[in-house]
C-alpha cells in the first residue's frame, strides 16, 4: 500500500469533513429564527425578566452572546462538533445531546449495517444467476421487476408495506417499540423480539437495495465474461461454475461495491425517512423532532454525525477496492 497516497486519501477525508461542518454551521444560521432566543426561552423556566448579566451568562455557554454570526459564535460550534460536547439540549433541561445521539445511533446503525450487508448477500449471486440467463425472456421479466422496485423511493414502498402489513392485517407492528439492551446485548431470546419490530424498515431498505445491486452486478458480469482473460481461463478447461465465481465474479462486484458507496448516503438519509414512518427508534425520528421544534443544538450534532458516518464509509470504499482486485493500488 503506497503511504503517500494513503495519507492524501486521509487529507482528503478531513477536508471533506470540514467543509461539511462550514456548510452546517451556514444552513443552520440561514434558517428563521434565533437560537439565542430560544435558549434564553428556554433557560427561563419561571417567565419572569432576566437580567443582562444573566442573560449573558446563559448565552455564552453556547458562543451566542455577540450573536450567531459572530466568530465566537463559529469557534464555539467548532469546538463542539470536533470534541463531541454538544452541550444541553434546548427542550430537556439537563439532557445532554451527545447522550441522546448515543440512545439513538445503535437504532440506525443496526438497521443500516444489517441492511445494505444483506442486500449485498443477496443482489451478487442474484447478478451472477442473471448473467447466465442474458438474452432470454426470464432475464427480460427479472430486469424489469428489479428495475420497477429499484425506481421506488424509500417512502413510497414504506408506505405501501405499513399499511399491508402492519395497518390492514396487524401481521406486524404499527410501532416498533424495542429497549436499547435488544442491540447492545443481543441474546437468542431477545433475537426474535428484535427481528420482529425491525422487519418492516429493513425489507423497505433490503428490496430496494437488494435489486439495485443485482442490476449492477449483472452488467458488471456481461461486461466481465467478454474480457480476454476470462477467454484464456476457458481455453484452458476451467469449468464454468469456477469461472464464474472465481475469476469473473471477483472482478465485477468491484463496480457493485462502488454503488454501495454511492449509495450509502441514500440509504442513510432512507433509514432516516422510514424510520420516521415506521416509529424506529434512530436518528430518524430525533432529527425530525429537533428540526420541528429549532433545538439547533441536537439538529447540528445530528446531521454532523449523520454527514461523518457518510464520508467514512465512501472513504474507505478504496481500500475495499484494492482487497478485491490486486490490480487497483491504493
Amino acid at each position: 500500500m503506497n503511504i503517500y497516497l494513503m495519507i492524501r486519501k486521509i487529507i482528503q477525508a478531513f477536508s471533506l469533513v470540514f467543509i461539511m461542518t462550514l456548510i452546517i454551521f451556514v444552513v443552520f444560521r440561514l434558517m428563521p429564527g434565533s437560537p439565542a432566543e430560544l435558549l434564553l426561552k428556554t433557560a427561563n423556566k419561571s417567565g419572569n425578566p432576566l437580567s443582562s448579566k444573566a442573560e449573558k451568562a446563559i448565552l455564552s455557554t453556547m458562543g451566542l452572546q455577540y450573536g450567531k454570526w459572530s466568530l465566537v459564535d463559529f469557534e464555539t460550534y467548532l469546538y463542539q462538533m470536533f470534541t463531541f460536547h454538544w452541550g444541553k439540549d434546548y427542550f430537556y433541561t439537563g439532557q445532554y445531546v451527545y447522550n441522546e445521539i448515543a440512545v439513538a445511533m445503535p437504532y440506525t446503525l443496526v438497521l443500516i449495517v444489517s441492511s445494505a450487508l444483506l442486500s449485498f448477500a443477496i443482489g451478487i449471486p442474484l447478478g451472477v444467476i442473471v448473467s447466465k440467463l442474458r438474452g432470454g425472456k426470464k432475464e427480460g421479466v427479472i430486469l424489469t421487476t428489479s428495475l420497477i422496485l429499484n425506481s421506488i423511493p424509500y417512502f413510497i414502498l414504506g408506505v405501501i408495506l405499513f399499511l399491508y402489513l402492519a395497518v390492514y392485517s396487524s401481521v406486524l407492528p404499527i410501532k416498533a417499540s424495542v429497549p436499547l439492551t435488544y442491540i447492545t446485548n443481543p441474546s437468542f431470546s431477545t433475537f426474535p423480539i428484535l427481528l420482529y419490530h425491525i422487519a418492516l424498515p429493513f425489507s423497505t431498505l433490503l428490496i430496494i437495495e437488494s435489486m439495485g445491486h443485482m442490476i449492477t452486478m449483472r452488467a458488471a458480469m456481461v461486461s466481465t465474461l467478454g474480457e480476454d482473460h476470462i477467454t484464456t481461463a476457458r481455453a484452458k478447461g476451467v469449468p464454468e461454475k469456477s469461472i464464474l465465481r472465481k475469476h469473473a465474479a471477483r472482478i465485477a462486484v468491484i463496480p457493485v461495491t462502488t454503488r454501495l458507496a454511492l449509495q450509502l448516503s441514500f440509504l442513510i438519509s432512507g433509514s432516516l425517512i422510514v424510520a420516521i414512518i415506521f416509529n424506529w427508534p434512530g436518528m430518524g425520528p430525533l432529527l425530525y423532532h429537533a428540526v420541528l421544534n429549532e433545538d439547533y443544538p441536537l439538529s447540528e450534532a445530528s446531521t454532523f454525525v449523520i454527514s461523518l458516518l457518510t464520508i467514512v464509509a465512501y472513504s474507505s470504499i478504496d481500500y475495499v477496492h484494492a482487497w478485491l482486485d490486486p490490480r487497483i493500488k491504493v
